[in-house]
């Protein structure tokens, strides 16, 4: 799933890295307790153990996120993720620069819940849907 930004690719790039950028994404329909400290901005080999929270009021699963890479050449960040019932969420983030001043973000996932992959996947659309949007809100502040 990818989307169109209204910033330059050095800034989301930038924004992409703090967890703060990842809070304001999510907020709304997604809170994250964290279980342990977070560092202000991530690097490859962290990882983050948190609590899910739906719409920040209903406890969900421990959810934990390796941060397998941070390639700054590339401007890419993957993810192994689990918890729950998840098994795998695999993520991968791209920045692309798009028209002037713009920028292409794309979210690309492998997902694996067993039988309940299926109604993940539509939850996963619905979610990276919801992200993107707020991306676009955020990028105009970028």
């Amino acid at each position: 799933m990818s989307t169109d930004l209204a910033a330059p690719p050095e800034r989301v790039w930038e924004a992409l890295k703090k967890v703060d950028t990842l809070r304001y994404i999510t907020r709304g329909v997604l809170g994250l307790r964290p279980l342990a400290p977070i560092p202000a901005q991530l690097a490859a080999g962290d990882v983050v153990r948190i609590r899910l929270l739906f719409f920040h009021v209903l406890p969900a699963w421990t959810h934990e996120i390796q941060i397998v890479s941070i390639d700054e050449e590339r401007h890419r960040i993957e993810t192994a993720e689990q918890g729950g019932s998840i098994r795998t969420w695999n993520h991968v983030i791209s920045v692309e620069a798009g028209e002037p001043g713009h920028t292409r973000y794309t979210d690309a996932l492998e997902i694996d819940a067993g039988p309940l992959t299926a109604l993940v996947r539509g939850y996963a659309r619905v979610f990276y849907w919801y992200r993107q949007w707020r991306w676009r809100r955020l990028a105009r502040t970028l």
